[in-house]
């Protein structure tokens, strides 16, 4: 019998995190908040071909029995950049499509759901693909769907650190986000095609919000490799591999891929 299948569903956590580079997923004990087992598969698809997205994960699927078997508790992150934050004081539910549509392609069937974020008094409203929650949703069917900007923006919120920003890193696209104290300056996604883009972004950002590097803690999560990595610490005194101190994984490059396994995405 394999370790997988000796799991008991009932009292582990399963969160898996779906992008256009690939599938990973991560197995948490529930009782002691341990990681019992972490896997990646990669993959490279257009950023918004959705349906071979959902192809690819029902691939994975098939070849992880862990992932056939049924959880009692499933969170699932989709690395879309189809998010927008409004002030909750300007929200209202019935409008949520209708202000999404003012800046993305949302299909038909796409799920148009909202989180409000209390601290900082906004509302994040995103669409998820229909064909990838379909193709998750057929094994877990108690998932809990979530945008990947949700638990980022949980993450930074509960560093204490008064100038502080996250950036997510990958092939197609890299999330933003910078706080000063409990003020939210900036949350959003911008196209890469490599590196030098993303640097561009952020360097863009913090002219525009007057913010000084020396001064600033970065926390970084994703596709960053040790060249990124030298580079960055170039330009800012605190470089910082975004973990869960309550779940630190034994490498950095498992906290830049399982990292944000481990963020709270709901309060």
């Amino acid at each position: 019998m394999s370790a997988q299948i000796k799991i008991p569903q009932a009292h582990h956590r399963l969160s898996i995190h779906i992008g256009v580079n690939g599938l990973s997923f991560v197995v948490e004990n529930t009782q002691n908040n341990r990681c019992v087992l972490c896997r990646s598969h990669s993959y490279v698809f257009p950023p918004n071909d959705y349906n071979e997205w959902a192809k690819e994960v029902g691939n994975v699927i098939k070849r992880e029995e862990l992932l056939q078997k049924r959880f009692s508790r499933c969170s699932v992150m989709i690395d879309t950049q189809r998010h927008t934050l409004i002030p909750s004081s300007l929200f209202k539910p019935q409008r949520a499509i209708e202000v999404l549509e003012q800046l993305f392609d949302v299909a038909y069937l796409d799920e148009v759901n909202y989180a409000t974020i209390n601290p900082l008094e906004a509302t994040c409203i995103y669409a998820l693909p229909a064909p990838v929650n379909a193709m998750v949703a057929k094994h877990q069917h108690k998932a809990r769907f979530y945008v990947t900007v949700i638990p980022l923006l949980r993450f930074i919120m509960e560093q204490r650190e008064y100038s502080r920003a996250l950036m997510r890193y990958s092939s197609t696209h890299a999330d933003l986000i910078l706080m000063q104290g409990e003020r939210l300056l900036l949350c959003n996604s911008y196209a890469t095609d490599r590196f030098k883009t993303a640097l561009y972004f952020l360097f863009f950002a913090l002219k525009q919000w007057q913010l000084n590097p020396k001064s600033l803690n970065l926390y970084i999560t994703g596709s960053f490799t040790p060249a990124h990595m030298k580079q960055l610490c170039t330009f800012f005194p605190s470089v910082t591999v975004a973990a869960n101190p309550a779940n630190p994984l034994p490498t950095e490059s498992m906290n830049l891929l399982y990292g944000p396994h481990f963020f709270p995405v709901s309060t």
